[in-house]
């Protein structure tokens, strides 16, 4: 079991950004997404992982749901290949694989590092399975573990109960096969067993992914995770009735106990690839009919962009954290910073009430997506893909740093409205040069967000001395404002808190511009 958690994890990481960028082209044509499926479960040891990506290719327009189902199908076919070359009595090579991987590990470069753990990994699973074969052996001279084998093979609805349990509490069908390779080594399971149990780990192999998703806010990946085991389970129910046909034309192909547990697997597989494959068009329109797209809310305490699911695969975890800043950047601009004129002149309590909501989104925010990206953390995480995540925790404090300024900035008119009173518009007249200097530079960051792009980053920066220069002016002419002679002591306390309530404003909006600097230098590569 750790061979194979340690293959896939080093494989992912090896392979998993390339094969996004390489393999697009692929899913043009449906018999080309099954091969895609293939090629991608292979890569990844995880039909999990694909499915994951799966979801993200329909999302972003890159294939349709009936060629997503079809790499789905795939994948099927894409773990028995896996399956396959573990059937092989290839002991010594694999240790020799193990022992190159050792060297890549240690000695390659970063990429080929992930490469040599891959093959560690790959070692150790046959390693795990000879010692697994060797312990098993005695076994065969207890008559309860015996008698409870032998009815696995007597009765199939039993084996594929087992076989679906044993594989949802491993979690890895891989692993599940490579426990009944050994147990077949040693002659514990007969060919009738093994038809059943093999069934039952397909099916098995998919509970994990459709619990999740049933908490995925992608319709998407609901509807893929609902085919990949509606697949399974309607292909058992059609062979069920034909199983002893089915099992002798798997010992016709082979009569090595092991190779036709893996066998059993593939022959399954491309069984579901004939039934399902013709009609994967019609299935993807029946399940968009029977799970539509629901109509979202407008509200800051739902992520647009982040699923839970996508923890499988941190290259796409992290590509839907980024968006998701975006997201909030977009949000902050648009239901805040834009609002702080009118909320300021117009004292106007709803208007505040809804800042104060927005902000209160941001908060939340920044709390699941800190929680979403440490959760990641522990998945393994490659050393770029470490400094992603800690630039994406940066740019997130920051954009909540900003929330909290603005908060700030509609607060200090509460104070006014207890008083009956209302910012001059003089006053705000003169500090528009700051907030139009602070929301263009605002508006530039977001630019250059969505393509990480540095140049566009540094132009805020550049011009991030205009900004204390006019914050500089500012604050020097209202401090050079005496009181007039004749002004009476009433009128003087009011002139004093307007002029502090407006130097309070011109360094909030300079703190701003500050965290906004921040955020470009994230981008630049600088912090």
């Amino acid at each position: 079991m750790y061979g194979v958690q340690t293959t896939s994890d080093a494989l992912q990481k090896f392979a998993a950004n390339r094969l996004k960028e390489i393999l697009q082209s692929l899913t043009k044509k449906t018999f080309m997404a099954v091969l895609l499926g293939m090629v991608m479960t292979v890569a990844f040891q995880s039909s999990a992982a694909t499915t994951v990506l799966v979801v993200e290719f329909v999302n972003a327009g890159m294939m349709n749901l009936g060629q997503a189902l079809g790499i789905v199908l795939g994948s099927a076919v894409g773990t028995s290949i896996s399956i396959q070359l573990i059937a092989f009595q290839i002991l010594d090579v694999a240790l020799g694989a193990a022992f190159i991987g050792f060297i890549l590990y240690f000695a390659g470069k970063k990429q080929w590092k992930h490469l040599g753990h891959a093959l560690i990994g790959f070692g150790l699973i046959f390693v795990g399975m000879s010692n697994m074969s060797d312990a098993s052996a005695p076994l065969r001279n207890i008559p309860e573990v015996y008698r409870f084998l032998s009815q696995l093979g007597t009765q199939p609805f039993l084996a594929i109960v087992v076989g679906l349990i044993l594989t949802t509490v491993i979690q890895s069908s891989t692993a599940v096969f490579a426990i009944m390779m050994s147990l077949a080594g040693q002659h514990l399971l007969g060919l009738s067993a093994i038809v059943p149990l093999v069934i039952g780990a397909h099916i098995g192999g998919t509970v994990t992914t459709l619990l999740t998703s049933f908490t995925a806010k992608k319709m998407d990946a609901k509807r893929t995770a609902i085919a990949n085991t509606g697949y399974k389970v309607v292909a058992a129910v059609l062979l069920y009735p034909f199983l002893a046909k089915f099992a002798l034309f798997i010992q016709w192909t082979t009569g090595n106990l092991q190779r036709q547990v893996a066998n059993a697997h593939l022959l399954f597989a491309l069984l579901m690839v004939l039934l399902f494959l013709p009609f994967n068009t019609v299935i993807a329109k029946s399940l968009e009919r029977a799970l539509p797209d629901r109509a979202g809310k407008d509200t800051p305490f739902k992520f647009q962009v982040i699923d839970e699911v996508s923890l499988e695969v941190p290259a796409v975890a992290l590509r839907q954290a980024t968006e998701e800043v975006r997201a909030l950047g977009k949000f902050i601009y648009n239901k805040m910073m834009q609002m702080i004129p009118e909320a300021l002149l117009s004292g106007s309590e709803e208007l505040v009430e809804k800042i104060a909501q927005a902000e209160e989104g941001v908060d939340w925010y920044y709390r699941h997506t800190m929680r979403f990206l440490a959760v990641l953390s522990q998945k393994g995480l490659t050393d770029e893909q470490a400094e992603e995540s800690m630039n994406i925790q940066f740019i997130v404090k920051e954009l909540e740093y900003i929330g909290d300024a603005v908060m700030a900035m509609v607060q200090l008119t509460t104070k006014l409205r207890r008083e009956n009173l209302k910012v001059p518009p003089a006053n705000w007249g003169n500090l528009d040069e700051l907030y139009q200097q602070v929301m263009n530079h605002f508006a530039t960051v977001l630019q250059a967000l969505v393509q990480w792009n540095s140049q566009t980053a540094a132009e805020v920066i550049r011009e991030h001395p205009e900004t204390t220069r006019i914050q500089r002016n500012l604050q020097f002419n209202f401090l050079a404002q005496g009181p007039q002679k004749d002004e009476k002591e009433s009128e003087l306390k009011i002139e004093e808190k307007f002029r502090n309530m407006t130097l309070d404003l011109i360094n909030l909006l300079a703190q701003v511009d500050e965290y906004i600097v921040n955020i470009a230098k994230v981008v630049m590569g600088i912090v």
